[in-house]
């Protein structure tokens, strides 16, 4: 009986240690197996399910690993993006598999920038989904994926200058004038690489216009003219002013259509 006592205890320490150094029985890799045809299949919802089975059920294995990361990519592709971001930085954080690795930081990323829209309503998160795409391009300065990490930063950009810009013409439709050139310029000094500059220049001289200063209106533009990243909008601030001076525009009409 201690005999039979004694090598039951040997047997469940050896099924202890294999598990910890990564020895899969049937089942497990039969599981794997049957995650990865339902990943292939692309019916990621079940493939999410096999290989959350694994993790559980095999922690520290090198297969239970690799399910992270295709936990990750069926998590991404059923539009899980909080999910998925959580899974890639797991996984990110205990592989050694550099070029998965970086693909997981990548694909962190671009869940991150699906998320973007929510992001920006908070100045502070906006903040740090820029700086985790510059961590990237710092990390990885010859990775194949900075083309659409740089895409991803561009557009980012061009939505916060949006929201500003936005917001500024509220301020401006409220008759908070100082406010909403507050706004404009905010959008010229920091997005000044976005079309939106050239919306807040064009806001700008008719801000001026507004409070009936027009010689001010005059010198701003004076100030943009070498500044618009295209010409036509230079053109419309331009014809702004002269049809003030020649009294053909009408500001009540204009605000109106503005509106």
């Amino acid at each position: 009986m201690k005999l039979k006592i004694n090598s039951l205890i040997v047997f469940l320490f050896l099924a202890s240690c294999a598990s910890k150094l990564g020895i899969q029985d049937d089942d497990i890799l039969g599981r794997y197996e049957l995650g990865m045809k339902y990943f292939e299949k692309e019916k990621y919802l079940k493939a999410e399910s096999e290989f959350n089975y694994l993790i559980l059920n095999n922690p520290g294995s090198k297969l239970a690993l690799d399910a992270q990361y295709y936990m990750a990519e069926s998590m991404f592709y059923q539009e899980k993006y909080l999910e998925s971001i959580v899974e890639y930085e797991r996984y990110s954080r205990f592989s050694d598999d550099n070029e998965k690795i970086e693909r997981a930081d990548f694909k962190s990323c671009e869940a991150s920038y699906q998320l973007s829209n929510e992001f920006l309503h908070d100045q502070g998160s906006a903040a740090e989904l820029m700086d985790k795409l510059q961590f990237f391009i710092e990390k990885y300065p010859s990775s194949k994926f900075n083309s659409d990490i740089e895409f991803f930063f561009k557009e980012i950009r061009s939505k916060l200058a949006k929201k500003e810009y936005e917001t500024g013409r509220l301020y401006l439709k409220l008759e908070e004038y100082n406010s909403a050139l507050i706004y404009f310029n905010e959008v010229i000094s920091i997005y000044y690489d976005t079309i939106y500059s050239d919306l807040a220049r064009i806001e700008i001289v008719f801000t001026y216009l507004l409070r009936k200063k027009p010689k001010d209106a005059k010198l701003k533009l004076e100030s943009f003219s070498n500044k618009f990243i295209d010409y036509e909008n230079y053109k419309v601030a331009e014809k702004l002013i002269q049809d003030m001076q020649s009294g053909e525009l009408n500001l009540s009409n204009y605000i109106r259509l503005y509106k």
